[in-house]
């Protein structure tokens, strides 16, 4: 009977240790499986940041090259604006620095152009007040006769800051026509111009 104990007590320790064997075996085989599934989530989701990463490098440099270009651009139409404000500042000055007959051509065409009742005051700049002579103002008002006005322009003592050209008032109506303002006006006019030959 004890014989028969033992066998039964060893048989169960036998399947038992077996069964703790493929118990084990089986748990190590899962927690190779879980460790290998852990890798491989573990190389998809580096693979998927380094992916985001080389992205949002990509996006930033596509953005800091965005804005290097923009400020490019805007330099560079600064740039372009400065010169034409330039050819227009010099154009200004060649207009004033005319020798007097070409300067006094110019006036002349101007007032006779745009007198209306030839009993405006004209104000000019300092500088022509000195320049041009009383015979030229005659000689307007004689033409401006001959247009059928009235021919009594009178030119003011008080002076404008201009460059050149001058102020025309009538009934207290100031025209602006002072070498600064027509080249203002005209500015959006020859701009394209004056662009083609500077920046061909």
């Amino acid at each position: 009977m004890k014989e028969g104990a033992e066998r039964i007590v060893s048989r169960i320790l036998d399947d038992a240790g077996f069964k703790a064997e493929s118990i084990k075996q089986e748990a190590a085989e899962k927690a190779e499986a879980v460790k290998a599934e852990a890798r491989q989530k573990a190389a998809r989701r580096q693979e998927h940041i380094l992916e985001q990463a080389r992205k949002d490098a990509e996006e930033q440099k596509r953005r800091i090259v965005g804005v290097a270009q923009l400020e490019a651009r805007k330099e560079l139409l600064a740039a372009k604006q400065e010169l034409i404000s330039e050819a227009f500042r010099d154009s200004l000055d060649q207009l004033v620095k005319l020798d007097d007959n070409s300067y006094l051509s110019i006036i002349e065409s101007m007032l006779l152009n745009l007198v209306e009742t030839g009993d405006e005051t004209v104000f000019c700049s300092a500088g022509d007040l000195k320049r041009i002579p009383d015979s030229f103002w005659d000689d307007i008002n004689k033409k401006l006769a001959g247009q059928g006005k009235k021919g009594e322009l009178l030119l003011s003592k008080e002076t404008r800051d201009i460059k050149g050209g001058f102020i025309l008032q009538a009934e207290g109506v100031e025209m602006n026509c002072s070498f600064e303002s027509l080249l203002a006006m005209k500015r959006d006019e020859l701009e394209p111009e004056i662009a083609a030959v500077l920046f061909k």
